[in-house]
């Protein structure tokens, strides 16, 4: 099958490695956070990273878009090795990073951001059905302070599909997020990956996670443990004993 560019996604290669982090270790001070932890972006898979809070989730997205310097290890992006990941660059090739809350600034309405995202990108015949998909018709008048958690993660998800990233690291996409966004979250991060985008969350709802998410990783004591799916993951007995506490 025929590859896909950087920076646009497309329903080929589907499981094809996007972005890879290896063998990532950091210590804040004399805290250790991360000592042996790993992950990879897959064209079509979503990817979460599940632990507890500090079990180093959130900074392992922070150390692969280089926000923060990793003690050793190494982030790969579309196959090529980073000695500084720069996340700048990184978006340039294709990537979209959600911080934990969203990816608006506090600056604009959330219809001057999909109106910027779909000029740069030559999206703009996507934003009436995004806006539609996504519920935001009440909403493009509204800047981030005014928006819920929930209503925040669905104009980021809208900013993602009309961006079209080959790779999407979003971080605690549920958290905070009440029931009635969270379907429309789900929905966002699997038309994403319907077209190809390699996806990664991060959480600890367990129930959300598990209802999107293909793989689960297991993060824990500053390491990592690919569990599978979520069936799988809920019959691994370590993760039931000691996370889930079932």
């Amino acid at each position: 099958s025929r590859g896909c560019a950087p920076g646009s996604v497309g329903a080929v290669n589907s499981g094809e490695v996007v972005l890879e982090a290896d063998g990532l270790g950091k210590s804040f001070g004399r805290k250790p956070v991360l000592k042996a932890a790993s992950f990879r972006a897959r064209r079509g898979v979503i990817t979460a990273l599940m632990g507890r809070n500090g079990s180093g989730k959130s900074t392992m997205l922070r150390v692969a878009i280089g926000q923060v310097a990793a003690d050793y290890g190494r982030i790969l992006f579309h196959g090529e090795l980073l000695g500084r990941p720069d996340l700048a660059s990184m978006a340039r090739q294709g990537l979209f990073y959600a911080a934990q809350g969203s990816a608006l600034t506090r600056l604009f309405t959330v219809g001057e951001h999909l109106d910027a995202i779909a000029r740069v990108y030559g999206t703009e015949g996507k934003v009436t059905e995004t806006v539609r998909r996504l519920a935001l018709e009440q909403l493009q008048g509204r800047k981030p302070p005014m928006l819920s958690g929930g209503e925040r993660q669905r104009a980021s998800l809208a900013m993602a599909l009309l961006r079209e990233p080959s790779c999407l690291l979003m971080d605690e996409p549920f958290t905070g997020v009440a029931p009635k966004d969270r379907a429309f979250v789900e929905d966002g991060l699997r038309t994403l990956r319907a077209l190809g985008c390699a996806i990664v969350i991060t959480g600890h709802d367990v129930e959300d996670l598990f209802g999107a998410a293909d793989e689960i990783v297991w993060v824990v004591a500053g390491t990592t443990h690919v569990l599978g799916p979520p069936e799988a993951a809920r019959a691994h007995h370590q993760f039931r004993r000691e996370y889930l506490g079932r």
